[in-house]
């Protein structure tokens, strides 16, 4: 995994289903949009909507992408992007919520 900067499989409990994500905090994102709704009532056409939503996009524009394993749920920065690793599938996430594979 080091040799090659792009992660296999998970170190910390060997799955390879992995997915990747932008590295961005979901709380900072609830709280810019939630601040932009709250400003909205106060500013013509509710333009802090369209503020949030610009200033949100460029924040997830500029961070890097992790990878997080959907079994452990660890993340991975500063590893190249596994071209086979893609975004999150729900129904991948399912399987392993529904019937998690055996422990090693």
């Amino acid at each position: 995994m080091r040799e090659s900067q792009i992660v296999d499989a998970c170190p910390s409990c060997g799955s390879p289903l992995l997915y990747v994500q932008r590295d961005f905090n979901q709380k900072a994102g609830l709280v810019v949009v939630v601040v932009g709704a709250a400003l909205a009532p106060f500013t013509p056409y509710y333009s802090s909507l369209g503020v949030a939503v610009l200033l949100d996009a460029v924040l997830y524009s500029l961070l890097p992408e992790i990878t997080v394993c959907y079994r452990c749920h660890a993340h991975f920065r500063g590893f190249a992007r596994n071209p086979r690793h893609q975004s999150f599938d729900l129904h991948v996430a399912e399987q392993y919520d529904v019937h998690p594979p055996p422990e090693r």
